[in-house]
């Protein structure tokens, strides 16, 4: 148990812990009113509970981020957070490797934020810094620093969608171009080009077009239904959706629902069944195919077609702007794609918004001229 005892008009609280050879460590510290050092006695009671033992010497931060993740967040988490937690801590064994946490300063820290801007999108990035600030705010509380090297850093300007948006998409004749060129292709024999157009059609992402089941399609109100993704690499399984917003309902063209009934029928004419009663298989293999499968005939597509080269993301993209184009009400779009907050949507494709204002700003005039 901790020892409180009082030393003139403050109060000192003194943890012994022991760790697993034995070995005695012993941390104080000293507070205003009793009412503090009983608060933060019971605080380093409950870590002992969870196994925690103050290192003998500094610690690192990719250590003190691992002892603290393991303690404090992976307990009462979900999967979908976890894997967040996970990927921050793979950024700081690449970036910070053995570099204790006492010598980071807050120039090596922004250096550390401005390497991930350039590389992962802004939602990423500010994800990372929020799981970083919090371990060196506890950190501090835990008295393994004395200062906070976050405070009064920032996310920069990324490479995210809002730039990749600008170029990763097709305009309306690319797209009309696209979709006649893979329609004849679609079929058993060529699940990729079906992928494809399940996308350029929805607006999903390629884990929650590969996620697609039998049951998530409505033949008589012609919808797709997007509550789970698959995961391709590594174990093949279903997961959680990126946000609770990604869960939805969207509405599909009859041709599309054709398509996918047609693949059904010659599936179960192939006897081709699975566990998981998953949409996308074909006959020339018996899983899913890979986001670099269906790359490759994107490439294919626009070396034939002469066409702007794009990626599988870019198809979401394509969706997107293709509605705005056509007038749809972007809140409308922004459900559609699964986004929390329209105010994503109107950021992602401000390009485009902005290039419609200005068409509007000229209408707006000629109307004006006619009083």
């Amino acid at each position: 148990m901790a020892s409180i005892s009082k030393r003139g008009s403050s109060w000192t609280v003194r943890i012994t812990y022991y760790d697993q050879d034995g070995k005695r460590y012993q941390k104080s510290a000293t507070f205003k009113t009793k009412l503090e050092a009983q608060h933060f006695a019971a605080q380093n009671e409950l870590k002992k509970k969870h196994g925690y033992t103050p290192s003998a010497s500094p610690t690192s931060f990719v250590q003190y981020f691992t002892d603290w993740y393991t303690v404090y967040k992976a307990p009462k988490v979900a999967d979908a957070t976890k894997r967040n937690y996970v990927f921050t801590l793979d950024q700081l064994k690449k970036w910070f490797k053995k570099t204790r946490i006492d010598k980071i300063s807050r120039a090596m820290y922004q250096d550390f934020i401005n390497y991930l801007a350039k590389n992962y999108a802004r939602e990423t990035v500010a994800k990372i810094a929020g799981h970083c600030r919090a371990c060196v705010i506890d950190a501090i509380e835990d008295e393994i620093l004395t200062r906070n090297f976050t405070i009064r850093t920032s996310v920069p300007r990324c490479t995210d969608a809002e730039s990749e948006a600008t170029t990763n998409y097709l305009n309306v004749a690319d797209t009309i171009k696209l979709k006649d060129y893979l329609e004849p292709k679609a079929s058993i024999h060529n699940i990729s080009a079906l992928m494809i157009l399940a996308s350029l059609f929805s607006g999903a992402r390629y884990s929650a077009i590969a996620g697609l089941t039998w049951n998530d399609i409505d033949y008589q109100d012609c919808t797709l239904r997007f509550n789970k993704a698959w995961q391709s690499k590594g174990v093949h399984k279903f997961s959680p959706t990126k946000t609770k917003a990604a869960n939805r309902v969207v509405a599909v063209p009859k041709s599309l629902i054709r398509l996918l009934t047609n693949l059904h029928q010659d599936q179960l004419a192939a006897n081709l069944t699975n566990e998981y009663q998953l949409v996308f298989l074909g006959l020339q293999s018996s899983s899913i195919p890979t986001g670099t499968a269906v790359n490759r005939l994107l490439s294919k597509s626009h070396e034939q077609l002469g066409i702007r080269k794009i990626t599988f993301h870019g198809l979401r993209h394509t969706h997107a702007s293709y509605l705005i184009y056509k007038r749809i009400s972007i809140y409308v779009i922004a459900k559609r794609l699964g986004h929390s907050d329209v105010g994503i949507t109107q950021r992602v494709y401000t390009h485009i918004i902005s290039e419609l204002h200005q068409e509007q700003t000229s209408l707006i005039i000629n109307v004006l001229e006619e009083l």
